[in-house]
C-alpha cells in the first residue's frame, strides 16, 4: 500500500540569506571545467589551494560530505570560466548556490605569455578578492514536500532512487528537536532540526538494536555505540580521555 507523506525538511536558504561566498564552509569543485577540458593549466589545484588558504573545506563533487548530501544548501559550487582576450589571459571564477543563482563573480587577469603561468597568475588575482570562510548556522525555512512511500509488512522503504528521505519520527533531547534519515543498508542518521546538521550516523551491529556509530564534532569525529528501541536512540558520548555518558533521544 502507497502513503503520501507531506514532511518537512529543513533547508538552508541561500541567495536570500548567504549573500557571500564567506558564509559558506563548503565549495564543491568540479573535476573539469567546462572551458578548460582539454588544458587543465592546473586551474583546479589552484583553486583548491586557494580556498583552503582562507579556510574553506574544499569538496569533489564525487564525494560530498554526509551533510551536504542531506542538504546541498550548504555548499556553495566554483567554476572557472575562461574570458580571454587577444594578448590577454582572462577568467573569471564563479560561485553558485543549490538552486544554481550566481552568488559572487570574481575575475583576473594577466599578460603573461606562458598560459599556465598566465592563467595561474590571473586565478591569483580573482582569489585575492575572495574573502575568509566566516560560515554561520544559516537560518532555516521549513518547505513542504511530498514524498511517496511502499509500506509493506514490517517494513517501510523509501520509494525514492540513491536519495536519503527525512521521515516522520521527531525526537527530543535537552530541549531541542531532531530527527532520523534513511541512507543505505538499514543506515540511518540523526540530524539536528534547528541548523539541518547531521550529528550521527549509525551502522548496524550484528545484535539487533544496537549500532556502530560514527559522532560528527566539531572537535573531531569519533566512533562509538549506539542503541535503538522503540521510543529512544541512545548515543553514548566521550565527556573526556577515558570517560563516557549516555544522551538519550525521546520521542
Amino acid at each position: 500500500m502507497k502513503i503520501i507523506l507531506s514532511s518537512l525538511f529543513l533547508i538552508a536558504l541561500s541567495s536570500l540569506q548567504a549573500q557571500n561566498v564567506a558564509d559558506y564552509k563548503y565549495v564543491i569543485i568540479p573535476q573539469l571545467f567546462k572551458d578548460f577540458v582539454k588544458e587543465d593549466y592546473q586551474l583546479n589545484t589552484g583553486l583548491k589551494t586557494a580556498l583552503r588558504k582562507k579556510d574553506y573545506e574544499v569538496v569533489n563533487e564525487n564525494s560530498i560530505p554526509l551533510d551536504v548530501q542531506i542538504n546541498p544548501c550548504l555548499a556553495t559550487k566554483a567554476n572557472i570560466e575562461n574570458t580571454s582576450v587577444a594578448f590577454k589571459n582572462k577568467l573569471k571564477v564563479t560561485f553558485t548556490d543549490c538552486n544554481n543563482n550566481v552568488i559572487s563573480t570574481y575575475e583576473g587577469s594577466s599578460k603573461e605569455k606562458d598560459f599556465t603561468k598566465g592563467y595561474q597568475e590571473a586565478l591569483t588575482f580573482a582569489m585575492n578578492q575572495v574573502g575568509k570562510q566566516n560560515a554561520k548556522d544559516l537560518p532555516v525555512t521549513k518547505t513542504e514536500n511530498t514524498t511517496t512511500i511502499k509500506e509493506t509488512t514490517n517494513k517501510v522503504v523509501t520509494q525514492v532512487s540513491n536519495k536519503t528521505v527525512e521521515n516522520k519520527n521527531v525526537y527530543k533531547s535537552n530541549g531541542k528537536n531532531y530527527t532520523t534519515a534513511s541512507t543505505n543498508n538499514n543506515e540511518f542518521v540523526l540530524i539536528d532540526q534547528e541548523n539541518s546538521q547531521v550529528i550521527a550516523q549509525f551502522y548496524p551491529a550484528a545484535q539487533q538494536n544496537i549500532f556502530h556509530v560514527t559522532v560528527i564534532s566539531q572537535n573531531g569525529n569519533y566512533q562509538t555505540i549506539g542503541y535503538l528501541n522503540e521510543n529512544n536512540i541512545i548515543i553514548e558520548y566521550k565527556t573526556g580521555d577515558k570517560s563516557w555518558s549516555t544522551t538519550t533521544y525521546s520521542k
